[in-house]
């Protein structure tokens, strides 16, 4: 008799707690997005309804925080060693091609100063600058400082109204799989947004005779035109600069490269802004 009511008691005891789940489900999945979020930060729902918060996360917040201040380059094929400030070893070759170049850029300072990669700044001459959103037309740029190792270089424009500027983040606090953007410019596209994930955090490779030590690797569509453009994390940070991929047909093969934020700051510490 004893074990009977034992029986029933605990037969009694599932039930009650395997309809408590059901009700805490189906009250998860009729919360708007905002009450989802309280939720999950709650812990109120269980790792099954996480996982489908996290796999419908919105990332248009992030993109919005950084179109702004992502800029299209445009200039002419370079045909001769450009003049570039005195402040490192241009090793740079003529470029052959007949077409105007393009390159994207991320405005780091209100006062028009752009991050963006030496190469781009190198093949260039007439550097032109388009803001998003803009329809003034493109503004000539200068170049106001360069490292051709690390590949990275200044260049300012003058709009005579302040501009917003990129946030930029921590490139050693990411990791392997987390969520990437790359925005940028692709085939003089403005404002194309591509997304993936982080595939390595220090991968060296050789390009054309030039060593890049450290680069983020990403799945994250990088194509011609892309270079510059900023490597952004889920929060709408900066993580890394957009710098090559490995492509033998030279189009998106789901390999691309960014040089880390923090070594980019290293450099930016050292130019000087009027």
């Amino acid at each position: 008799m004893i074990k009977s009511v034992v029986r029933v008691f605990f037969l009694f005891l599932l039930i009650v707690l395997t309809l408590t789940q059901m009700v805490l489900l189906a009250g998860y999945y009729f919360l708007s997005p905002e009450g989802r979020s309280e939720a999950v930060a709650s812990g109120g729902v269980s790792g099954a309804a996480q996982l489908t918060s996290f796999a419908t996360e919105d990332l248009s917040v992030a993109v919005a925080k950084v179109r702004a201040a992502v800029v299209y380059i445009t200039g002419h094929p370079a045909t001769s060693t450009p003049a570039l400030p005195p402040e490192g070893v241009i090793s740079f070759a003529p470029a052959s091609l007949t077409s105007d170049r393009m390159g994207s850029g991320m405005i780091i300072d209100t006062a028009g100063y752009i991050l963006t990669n030496y190469h781009v700044a190198a093949s260039m001459t007439d550097i032109r600058v388009s803001l998003f959103g803009h329809q003034e037309g493109a503004y000539p740029a200068d170049v106001v400082a360069f490292d051709a190792q690390k590949d990275l270089a200044v260049i300012r424009i003058n709009t005579g109204f302040p501009l917003p500027v990129i946030l930029l983040g921590n490139s050693e606090m990411i990791e392997v799989a987390d969520k990437v953007l790359a925005v940028g410019c692709p085939f003089s596209m403005e404002q194309s947004v591509s997304h993936g994930i982080v595939s390595d955090t220090k991968r060296t490779v050789n390009i054309e005779g030039r060593n890049y030590v450290d680069l983020i690797q990403t799945d994250a569509a990088v194509n011609s035109g892309n270079s510059g453009g900023p490597l952004v994390d889920s929060k709408g940070e900066v993580i890394g600069v957009n710098v090559a991929i490995y492509a033998p047909s030279r189009v998106y093969c789901g390999v691309g490269f960014a040089v880390p934020i923090n070594q980019a700051r290293l450099f930016l510490a050292k130019v000087k802004y009027q």
